[in-house]
Order: C-alpha cells, then sequence, then structure tokens
C-alpha cells in the first residue's frame, strides 16, 4: 500500500495557481498538505519530514545530489516578479559597507540580491538575516522582502528605492530566473516510485486548472495583500510555472554564479523524475 504524500505548500498566493485546484477538491489528491516559508519547507523536506515541496532553487543546487525534480513545475519569471524586491534608502551603489537586511524566508532571493547589488551596481553591503518589517531599522539601508510582504510593502510606496529581483536577473543576464522548483526526496523516489509519479501527474493538473481560473484566484488573494484584482491579475500573468528549456538555461547560470562566488563546491546537474 502506497502512503499518504507528505507535500510542501509555500505559503504566499504565488503558488495558488498550482494549489487552488487542490482546494477545490477539483482534483482528487489526499496528500497530507504542509504549509510553509520557502525556507521552513526546505528544512522539512531535507529533514525528511515531507516527501515532495515546493523549495528554494537555492536550496535544489546545494543538495541537489538528495533530490529529484519535477518536471514542468517551477516559480519563474522573465523581468520582473512583482514580489521579491530590495528596497533601499540610497542609491544601490552607495550601498556598499552599509548594513542591509535580509528576509530568512528564501535563501533562493538572499542568494540573487548578493549577485545582481555585485554585478550591476558594483555594491557589497553587510548583510544580515532577520525579520522584514514596515519600516528600516536603525543603521539599516536596505531590505529584502518576497512574497506577500514585498507586494504589500510596495503597495505602500514610501520607500525612495527599490529593485525588481526579476527584472535585476533579466538584465543582468537576458535569461527567466526560477526563484523556486518542485522536489522530491530521491530516498522517497526510489521507495515509492508510483507515489511519486502520482503527485507529479496531480499537481501537473492541478495546474492547468488553476491556470484557467485566474479570476477566481485574483479574487482570493485580494483577502490576503492589499491589492486590487486587475493588479493582482497582472501580478499572476507575470509568473511562469514551466521548468523548461529556457528556465533552465537560468536556473544552470544561477548556479554557475553560485559556484563562482563560492557558495557550491561543485555545479549542480538537474536531475529530473
Amino acid at each position: 500500500m502506497e502512503p499518504k504524500v507528505r507535500l510542501g505548500r509555500i505559503r504566499y498566493i504565488n503558488v495558488l495557481p498550482i494549489y487552488y485546484a487542490l482546494d477545490q477538491a477539483w482534483v482528487a489528491n489526499g496528500f497530507a498538505v504542509e504549509t510553509g516559508t520557502p525556507a521552513e519547507l526546505n528544512q522539512r523536506l531535507r529533514q525528511g519530514c515531507l516527501d515532495v515541496s515546493a523549495i528554494s532553487s537555492y536550496e535544489y543546487g546545494r543538495y541537489s545530489d538528495r533530490y529529484v525534480l519535477l518536471p514542468d513545475l517551477a516559480i519563474a519569471t522573465r523581468g520582473d516578479v512583482g514580489s521579491v524586491l530590495f528596497f533601499s534608502r540610497v542609491p544601490f551603489h552607495r550601498l556598499t559597507g552599509k548594513e542591509v537586511l535580509l528576509s530568512a524566508g528564501s535563501a533562493t532571493s538572499a542568494a540573487l540580491v548578493k549577485i545582481v547589488l555585485a554585478e550591476l551596481y558594483g555594491a557589497r553591503p553587510l548583510y544580515r538575516v532577520g525579520p522584514v518589517t514596515d519600516r528600516f531599522l536603525d543603521g539599516c539601508y536596505g531590505m529584502l522582502a518576497i512574497g506577500d510582504e514585498a507586494l504589500r510593502l510596495q503597495a505602500r510606496g514610501c520607500y525612495p528605492y527599490f529593485l525588481d529581483l526579476g527584472r535585476a536577473w533579466a538584465d543582468l543576464t537576458g535569461l527567466p530566473f526560477v526563484f523556486g522548483v518542485w522536489a522530491a526526496r530521491a530516498d522517497f523516489v526510489q521507495q515509492h516510485p508510483e507515489a511519486a509519479r502520482t503527485v507529479h501527474r496531480t499537481l501537473l493538473a492541478a495546474k492547468a486548472l488553476g491556470l484557467q481560473s485566474l479570476a477566481a484566484i485574483c479574487r482570493q488573494a485580494a483577502t490576503v495583500v492589499p491589492l486590487p484584482e486587475e493588479a493582482l491579475t497582472a501580478y499572476f500573468q507575470r509568473l511562469n510555472y514551466d521548468l523548461a528549456a529556457d528556465q533552465q538555461e537560468g536556473l544552470a547560470a544561477f548556479f554557475r554564479f553560485l559556484w563562482r562566488y563560492g557558495e557550491f563546491e561543485e555545479l549542480p546537474r538537474l536531475r529530473f523524475l
């Protein structure tokens, strides 16, 4: 008898096109769903507390020998993403030596902001990780916000400089950026290959239905973040949930930067279910 799959779900609205059909019971699943930030889900999957989950691209790259990617599932963008934003008190090239705060919620976004500030602006700030608030702390000159918190802060419009990291990556490389992927533990796939294939087929079916239901998804998202439905529609239309050849190329480029910056000891391979 196959086990009940433990499935991780990012708690932000950006994954609604994948999970909305599951919430509405349009797709039968029976999974045990656990919700958390990307960083929390990274840890739970790595520690064996989940079987399949959306995780940070950085997490996959760092521990690629432990995971198997689910094909055609990702959180990606080509250009503006809208929900991974860096806010600053001063122009970005003046941030060297100044303290900036990184959200603890996503290792991928924290790594990406270091790359774009260094490569595009020659800036090397002093980074620290902590909770993101609605204002700059004393002595803090910049702040990375992700997910729903980024959408709320942008809606307030009270920061003099902000950088959309999806746009910054496109300016730097001309490629899409993959913020998150869906992965299964390699040992789970080895022990329960049919269960792994079932969850993959289910998520693909849910994605197809979710992308046909953006109006309903935007109405639900508007109850979570303070944006009109038209703005939320534009937000979801900027996102891409595929992991096709160009997204894979963008992911590989990100890994090459991380390898050059000493984050990875060797270049990760993309291994698929």
